[in-house]
């Protein structure tokens, strides 16, 4: 815009010098000072546009990443919630496979407890998963797996089940490792 006000103020002192008699020149100043003003006109709005675009492409960017960061934290989060529950409810089994295979003194109360309690964890964990996904699906498996356990320990307590409970234990956390490991690669890969 300063650019047509020089231009104007150089047409006025054109026009004031050249006289009345002299319009056909004033004509060519004309043109040329249009001239020049529509190709400062011309680069203001390319210049607009680039401008606009490049805002935009900064916006998509910008959205893209905080998208990303959110979605990767609150993956973080639930993998920490799973992860403490996966570790109460697996403190929690082994005091019970304890107590059911005689090992730990026996007591109802206790062992109804801890009953309530990992049966809890077990449908909170349960609930966080998606059982359409492979590797979440092995985590619930390996969840039922033990409590079945539990069930032959109680229906049978005079038979050894001590292989059978560590080959499952090893099963769930295997499975949570499996689990995890790929959570950590989408937060890391921010997918």
């Amino acid at each position: 815009m300063e650019e047509g006000k020089e231009i104007l103020a150089l047409l006025a002192e054109i026009k004031t010098k050249m006289g009345e008699d002299n319009l056909s020149d004033l004509a060519v100043a004309l043109i040329a000072a249009g001239g020049v003003l529509a190709g400062s006109l011309v680069t203001s709005i390319f210049q607009l546009i680039t401008v606009k675009r490049s805002e935009k492409s900064d916006l998509v960017k910008l959205n893209t990443q905080l998208k990303a960061e959110l979605i990767s934290k609150q993956r973080q989060e639930w993998m920490d919630s799973v992860r403490e529950k996966a570790a109460d409810l697996l403190a929690e089994y082994d005091r019970v496979y304890a107590i059911l295979t005689g090992k730990s003194y026996n007591n109802q109360d206790l062992l109804d407890k801890l009953y309530l309690s990992s049966s809890r964890n077990a449908v909170f964990i349960q609930l966080k998963l998606n059982p359409k996904k492979e590797k979440q699906k092995a985590v619930i498996d390996a969840i039922e797996n033990l409590l079945m356990l539990f069930q032959c320990a109680m229906s049978k307590p005079d038979e050894n089940h001590d292989k059978a409970y560590a080959e499952g234990r090893e099963k769930y956390i295997s499975s949570l490792n499996e689990l995890f490991s790929e959570t950590w690669q989408k937060v890391k890969n921010m997918e």
